[in-house]
């Protein structure tokens, strides 16, 4: 397996895949997502679609990256807009 090296400090202490959570007050929580609506313009169906935001951090100075779970589902989702 290639080593990641941090883009800021150049560190091999990478974590990779960790989880962003929004707690709320009674302890629930769930991943932050990004959306893309196909039909934005809609009332109520606006056919959206989710993907969870994953990071990448580096543990010597905390340079965060983010990703998608899938990109490829949220690109078709982008690309089958209704304008």
């Amino acid at each position: 397996m290639a080593t990641m090296k941090c883009s800021r400090c150049g560190s091999e202490k990478i974590m990779t895949d960790l989880r962003i959570r929004d707690c709320y007050d009674v302890g629930v929580g769930q991943d932050l997502q990004v959306e893309v609506q196909r039909n934005p313009d809609a009332l109520i169906f606006k056919q959206a679609h989710r993907e969870s935001l994953r990071a990448t951090v580096c543990g010597e100075c905390g340079n965060v990256g983010l990703s998608v779970e899938n990109p490829q589902a949220l690109w078709k989702a982008y690309t089958e807009q209704k304008d």
